[in-house]
């Protein structure tokens, strides 16, 4: 096992409601569903925010908000019109050679401001030895409270991305944290890396909304591999379900952790191997997320998915009752092209 300590997770879901011009009671609507997830912080883009500018009070009841600014085009005053009290300030890969100094001119204004200011790093490749040092000497005159380490193009790996973690937790006094982009479908791996390397936040969505680390993904994986003292939300899966729904998004049914489908099986060897030892083949219970197990009944079942299911319906099938069916069941799948449905097999079953 791999011992990773709870970090602080801050949510992008809502930024992506905020790229869409949500209307306020909208964006209220999502804040409750991701506070009920026990999620606590959110970021939102400011630059996006003040296009319709929609009040964030009633989110602000759930969420606690940090506003991104990009570096480059810096307007703090966009904060305080938001009413948040801290930033995170998005520096680009085109910025790394004069970013030290680009940040002298901005913290002072934003200290002027009772401002708490983070740092969301876009880095490609290794740190050099002048920017880590800068940028220490910075976080400690300006009291960063954090500097993320951002692989937006998602083209990093764990074992380079632990390694740079790492480096920022040797050299910077303040918390670490990793948003990874998911461009090759790294995202979770990466991020678990970073845990794994001391990282104390992460920055993630769920269902992977806007190409980002999906927040369920990494928080079941912390739990079960990394031992993450953590409870699991109650009906975890249907939330993210309904935060989709917000968003007009289907979900994938075999989409990890929420796709309704992920416990189905189908099988002969599968489901009696399941309902004798689930743990074998199930990474945890489908209950602890909100799911169920389900008997798949098609071509590929056998005479202990039929016997499994009729047991469920309060009837005991002989063995000789089971091949019967099973041949009839097997018949009807390959004729349909597709998995039969409990009414299909129980007219099977009463046709004798």
């Amino acid at each position: 096992m791999i011992t990773m300590n709870m970090p602080i997770w801050l949510d992008q879901t809502l930024n992506m409601a905020i790229s869409r011009q949500f209307a306020a009671e909208e964006l209220a609507e999502i804040a409750g569903m991701l506070a009920d997830l026990g999620l606590g912080q959110s970021v939102i883009s400011l630059d996006e925010w003040q296009h319709n500018q929609p009040s964030l009070a009633a989110v602000q009841k759930c969420l606690g908000l940090s506003g991104l600014l990009t570096l480059s085009e810096c307007n703090l005053q966009l904060a305080q019109k938001a009413g948040i009290e801290q930033v995170i300030l998005v520096c680009s890969i085109e910025e790394q050679n004069g970013l030290v100094a680009k940040l002298q001119s901005v913290l002072p204004a934003a200290k002027e401001q009772d401002l708490k200011v983070s740092l969301l790093l876009e880095v490609a490749g290794a740190f050099t030895e002048t920017l880590l040092s800068g940028l220490a000497a910075t976080c400690r005159q300006y009291s960063i409270a954090a500097v993320n380490y951002w692989d937006k193009t998602g083209q990093g790996n764990p074992f380079a991305v632990h390694k740079q973690i790492s480096i920022l937790k040797s050299r910077l006094a303040c918390p670490v944290g990793i948003a990874a982009g998911n461009a090759y479908g790294l995202a979770t791996a990466n991020t678990l890396a970073a845990l794994k390397a001391g990282a104390g936040q992460v920055i993630a969505a769920i269902g992977g909304i806007g190409g980002c680390a999906p927040w369920e993904e990494v928080f079941m994986a912390a739990r079960e591999i990394g031992e993450l003292e953590a409870e699991v939300p109650r009906d975890l899966a249907g939330t993210c379900r309904q935060i989709f729904a917000a968003f007009n998004l289907p979900v994938a049914v075999d989409k990890a952790i929420i796709g309704p489908a992920i416990f189905a099986h189908e099988s002969g060897m599968h489901v009696d191997g399941v309902s004798k030892m689930p743990e074998i083949y199930e990474p945890f219970a489908p209950e602890l997320v909100g799911l169920t197990r389900q008997l798949v009944v098609g071509k590929h079942s056998g005479t202990a998915t039929l016997r499994t299911k009729f047991a469920a319906w309060g009837i005991s099938l002989e063995e000789e009752e089971s091949n019967r069916l099973l041949a009839g069941v097997r018949s009807l799948a390959v004729r349909k092209k597709t998995a039969i449905s409990d009414n299909e097999l129980r007219k099977l079953y009463l046709s004798g």
